[in-house]
Parts: C-alpha cells; structure tokens; sequence
C-alpha cells in the first residue's frame, strides 16, 4: 500500500477529521487533503511527525501491508531492516521520494565540504600573506 493510502487509512482508523489530523501534525488541512490523493508527497518529516504524534514506527510507512500498531518491542529485526535495504537498494516504490532528498542531502554536503575546502585554501593563503609582511615588516625595523 503507498504511503499516502497508509495516512489516509490511519486518519479514518482512528475517526479523526482531516481537520483534527493536520493539527496534531502540524499541517494545514489543504496540505494534509492533497497527501491524502496523493498529489503531493509526504516530506519525512511529516512521516516522523505523523509516526511520532500516533506512536507508530516509522518503517510502518514503507513496509508492505502491516498494522500500524503492531507490538514493534517483539518484532524481528529483519522484518524492520527489509525497507530499508529496499531502500537502499532503490527498491522501494514508496520511498523514491526518500532518494531524492537522500540525493539532495548528499548534493548539499558536497557543497560544504567544498566550501569548507576553499575556506581553508583561504586562510592557508592569508597566512602566507600575513608571514610575508611580518617578514617585511621585521626586515625593515632591521634595516
């Protein structure tokens, strides 16, 4: 089941309005009506506030059909991890989403890295600038 059927399906499960559901996750009713039809794609971080908020496992959400409130304390480790190796795998037709913002997380700290890079080419440059004019400097009080 995608994931926006597995919202829905938990919105009506526990007999909340849409209304009523976007409030405890921190959303407007229009953004949570659009998940619901699937023309927008849940962020994460509305998976995380929706499975924080109903205390739900978060893999609940890309797993194939399981019950949202299924004892997770006594649940396999290999049932939780097959998601996530799906995931990792490209598998997932429910977490595709979940790559791009993987890819864009990993575009943004190439980014930093190459600007924390530059910075310090900088300062190793600055540095050299500043010992040659200490140089200078010293030279001349010398002379």
């Amino acid at each position: 089941m995608e994931v926006y059927k597995k919202i829905r399906n938990l919105r009506k499960q526990i007999n909340y309005s849409q209304q009523m559901f976007a409030d405890r996750i921190d959303v407007s009713r229009s953004v949570l009506s659009q998940i619901e039809i699937n023309k927008l794609k849940p962020s994460i971080d509305i998976i995380a506030k929706i499975a924080k908020e109903f205390n739900i496992h978060i893999s609940y959400f890309f797993e194939a059909e399981k019950e949202p409130y299924t004892d997770l304390s006594s649940s396999n480790t290999q049932e939780l991890q097959e998601p996530v190796s799906e995931y990792n795998k490209g598998q997932c037709s429910s977490c595709n989403h979940l790559q791009v913002v993987n890819e864009i997380q990993q575009d943004v700290i190439n980014s930093l890295e190459k600007t924390i890079s530059t910075q310090f080419q900088l300062i190793e440059l600055l540095e050299k600038k500043i010992e040659h004019i200490n140089k200078e400097t010293t030279d001349k009080i010398k002379d």
